[in-house]
């Protein structure tokens, strides 16, 4: 019976140590598959990282090419305004365009200028006061310009106006220091207008200029509508009793309170407020040898 309660005993011990054993290795296997399952996930992590799209980085662009640099305005002459031909190589500079004793043009040129030229009589109703000098013609641009400038004065002069004694000339005249032969006059240009208000008088003389509002007005306005006085006084080279001084330093041997002259509002501004003369009014050829577009004033160069 003893013998009998041992082997029992043996028996259910083998059991309980099998069921420990199985236990145990199910354990084991289990933890196994988890560090496997684990592993298989980070091995997946890491391929999904290595898959994913790497974040772009910022793309340097080549830098836009800049507009060719344009040199200062000193620098570039302006569009000439015809194509007829002359020695006078101002006729190039366009509006700025220099016609006088020393930089003369030929008779083809004034010619194919008036060609080129529009009536303001016409187009807006100017007068010319003096039927002897024929149609007022101008430059089509400058003659807008003139249009604006008239209706400004009559804005502040009501019930008077500017009529013109004289714009385009094909030929010279032979009246004295005040004139100049054919090719040598800013007439020429189609750029140029002799002004005046009728109601002060219709005589062009410089000794009555504090008598003329109309050419006060002018001198102090019109480089707005891009008009300078052609002819100031600091400029005139010595009294007109005496031959005419067009010198290498900018004189223009003439003093004429009514010669106005189309030049472009910037360029007029310029001259009118003395950017190459100290603040002073300048003239003409003094603007053109000071911006560089001419070296001898004297000689034509």
């Amino acid at each position: 019976m003893r013998k009998n309660k041992i082997t029992i005993i043996i028996i259910v011990c083998s059991f309980v140590a099998a069921a420990i054993a199985g236990w145990a290795i199910a354990s084991l296997v289990s933890a196994g598959n988890t560090s496997e399952d684990n592993n298989a996930e980070n091995a997946a992590m890491v391929n999904d990282t290595a898959e994913a799209p790497k974040e772009q980085e910022p793309v340097e662009l080549p830098p836009e090419e800049s507009e060719e640099e344009v040199p200062a305005e000193e620098d570039v002459p302006p569009a000439p305004v015809t194509n007829a031909g002359s020695d006078n190589y101002t006729i190039g500079f366009g509006y700025l365009m220099l016609i006088n004793p020393n930089f003369p043009v030929d008779t083809d040129f004034i010619a194919a200028r008036r060609g080129e030229l529009v009536s303001i009589s016409e187009l807006y109703g100017i007068q010319e006061g003096n039927p002897y000098n024929g149609d007022n013609l101008l430059d089509p641009e400058a003659a807008v310009h003139i249009n604006d400038m008239v209706k400004a004065y009559e804005a502040d002069y009501p019930g008077h106006t500017l009529e013109t004694r004289s714009c385009f000339r094909s030929r010279g005249t032979t009246c004295g220091r005040l004139c100049a032969a054919t090719g040598e006059s800013d007439h020429h240009t189609g750029l140029t207008c002799d002004l005046l208000d009728p109601a002060y008088g219709t005589s062009l003389d410089t000794d009555t200029y504090d008598q003329h509002i109309d050419w006060q007005w002018l001198r102090a306005n019109s480089y707005k509508y891009g008009f300078i006085d052609r002819f100031p006084y600091e400029w005139a080279g010595g009294p007109m009793s005496q031959p005419a001084n067009v010198d290498e330093n900018g004189s223009t041997g003439l003093f004429e309170t009514w010669h106005y002259r189309f030049v472009g509002i910037e360029a007029a501004t310029e001259i009118a407020t003395g950017k190459y003369n100290g603040g002073e009014y300048d003239s003409l050829e003094h603007y053109l040898k000071a911006r560089g577009l001419i070296t001898d004033l004297k000689n034509g160069h």
